[in-house]
């Protein structure tokens, strides 16, 4: 009973904590509004102009004042890079990959580098470099974004293009979620089984990134519990540039019964800059400064319980999109205590990844947990420094 109320607090602290950080990240959302004036001014004095970013009238075509785009109808049509038209939807582009619902073909996922032109009379929100954005119809080449706004028409370098967003400002275009899961099992002489189940759940708007991952994973051998872990990671993302980002709001909390950790948490704050961008590569780094609380289940009267602690959070990210279909992820998380260096712990992940359908992602994951020096138990026993785990499993993931 002890146990469960515990595990039922931990879960009503999460909660919390991250209600408070999606209240933040919408406070955060209206602090950085501004308005196309406010945008105008800002970018004039930054010299945006001499770098091509800044919406500016179309030399070759020389929009006269009260020009508008007129469309064949209603739905979006998309030339592919081999000459083919499809009509439809153009549901988003970000991340260099884009997702169209055509009418009379399957929901299409691909590279935006397939894209040759896109003819949209749909409201959407074009997010560039530098933080700036237009919302309106539109119309891409192959080297211009041309976008009807309420001010009129603007003219972009498409090579500035960062992401297409559907609709203005609605807050429901703003949201997407996964859900994955794995298992594993062997039966006969000995029977053993474990299941990991994923959820992620992110807000991503023109300037700021909200994300809420959750993974636990759960064994047993001849009905004896052999794993019980639980992650779950929340964070706030604010873009400075197209290079640079803070994140003033982020916390890992992790539960590992069979490492001795009741609770651990690590909320920091960072800053991020995306080393390595390409069509197929991405590589982001992220340095910043946080406070552990760390809750052990058992250990030896001479050991404080729970500890305090002050760490350096350092994360690693690379993406490698091998095909359209083919997707290789990494993760590195080191958080380095350095008021017990003895509590640096670190978190790595390799996710492998094919998709089956548009939405629907067939995974192979590798994990690897670490503590440099586990608390030891009441008994005197010391956990492993190491823990690894491999998943084969399937995710879902919609928006």
């Amino acid at each position: 009973m002890a146990e469960t109320t515990g595990s039922l607090r931990l879960v009503a602290l999460v909660v919390l904590v991250i209600a408070t950080i999606l209240s933040q990240a919408s406070a955060l959302h209206a602090q950085v509004g501004e308005t196309e004036a406010d945008r105008t001014e800002a970018l004039e004095q930054a010299g945006v102009e001499a770098e091509g970013i800044r919406a500016q009238p179309d030399p070759e075509t020389g929009f006269p004042t009260g020009y508008w785009i007129e469309f064949g109808d209603g739905k979006d049509w998309l030339r592919l890079t081999s000459g083919e038209w499809l009509r439809g939807n153009l549901n988003w582009m970000r991340d260099g990959d884009f997702e169209f619902d055509g009418d009379k073909t399957n929901l299409i996922r691909k590279g935006w580098s397939n894209v040759d032109q896109l003819h949209s009379p749909k409201i959407k929100t074009y997010v560039f470099k530098r933080r700036v954005y237009a919302t309106g119809r539109a119309m891409i080449t192959k080297d211009k974004v041309i976008v009807e706004t309420d001010e009129g028409m603007r003219t972009f370098p498409r090579s500035a293009l960062l992401s297409i967003l559907q609709g203005g400002t609605r807050e429901r275009d703003w949201w997407a979620f996964e859900v994955g899961a794995g298992f594993t099992g062997a039966f006969g002489n000995s029977n053993q089984s474990s299941l990991t189940a994923k959820f992620g759940l992110g807000r991503h708007d023109q300037r700021t990134s909200t994300v809420f991952l959750y993974e636990g994973t759960f064994g047993a051998a001849n009905r004896e519990p052999t794993v019980s872990r639980h992650l779950g990671q929340v964070g706030v993302m604010l873009f400075v540039s197209d290079r640079f980002y803070v994140v003033p709001a982020a916390a890992d909390f992790f539960n590992d019964r069979f490492a001795n950790i009741k609770f651990r948490a690590t909320p920091a704050g960072l800053g991020g800059i995306q080393i390595f961008d390409t069509e197929r590569v991405e590589w982001d780094f992220e340095l910043g400064l946080g406070y552990q609380f760390l809750r052990v289940i058992s250990t030896l009267p001479n050991v404080p319980n729970p500890q305090s602690d002050g760490f350096v959070p350092v994360r690693l990210y690379w993406e490698f999109d091998i095909t359209d279909d083919i997707e290789l992820d990494l993760r590195w998380h080191s958080n380095i205590v350095f008021t017990t260096i003895g509590n640096t712990n670190h978190i790595g992940e390799a996710v492998f990844s094919v998709e089956v359908t548009d939405i629907l992602n067939f995974n192979t994951e590798f994990d690897f947990f670490r503590t440099e020096q586990p608390i030891p138990r009441a008994d005197g026993s010391l956990p492993e420094s190491n823990d690894f785990q491999l998943v084969v499993g399937f995710s879902i993931k919609v928006g």
